[in-house]
């Protein structure tokens, strides 16, 4: 008995297409990285911090996109070398918050360059108004999918 299956074109699909071009951009970057002894993932948490500093670590995960398990050993790793400090909330003191140390934004300002080569090379032949239309078209689908988490 032959059963009808709708048609799905995997190369077409856009959890695929946004997998994909990640994939190819973050794995390039951290080969990048490498030399500076960060991770991807580090980088994105020092990323975050550098933008938004002091943060809990429920935010960081949140604007990092990582897991709080994964996140608590990259913190300790970073904190380990002295990248980042965890400091005790002014408000709260059971809560703590992350941030950059002189060293850590230091560094993180230094790769900011970096990462930003590798943005422009990626959407080299864009024109300006595409980027930001890419941009405020991935934000909208990131909100758009929160549903689904």
């Amino acid at each position: 008995m032959k059963t009808l299956h709708p048609d799905h074109d995997l190369e077409k699909a856009i959890p695929f297409l946004l997998a994909r071009a990640g994939a190819r951009m973050g794995n390039a970057f951290a080969k990048a990285l490498k030399p500076y002894g960060l991770s991807l993932s580090e980088w994105r948490v020092c990323a975050s911090l550098q933008h938004t500093p002091r943060q809990t670590l429920s935010e960081l995960a949140t604007h990092a996109s990582t897991d709080l398990s994964a996140l608590s050993r990259i913190v300790d790793r970073l904190v380990e070398h002295e990248l980042m400090a965890r400091e005790k909330c002014d408000t709260d003191k059971r809560a703590v918050r992350i941030n950059l140390t002189e060293r850590g934004l230091a560094l993180t300002c230094e790769l900011i360059p970096l990462a930003q080569h590798y943005e422009a090379v990626a959407t080299s032949d864009f024109s300006a108004t595409e980027v930001k239309t890419l941009r405020a078209m991935l934000l909208r689908l990131y909100a758009n999918a929160t549903p689904l988490a």
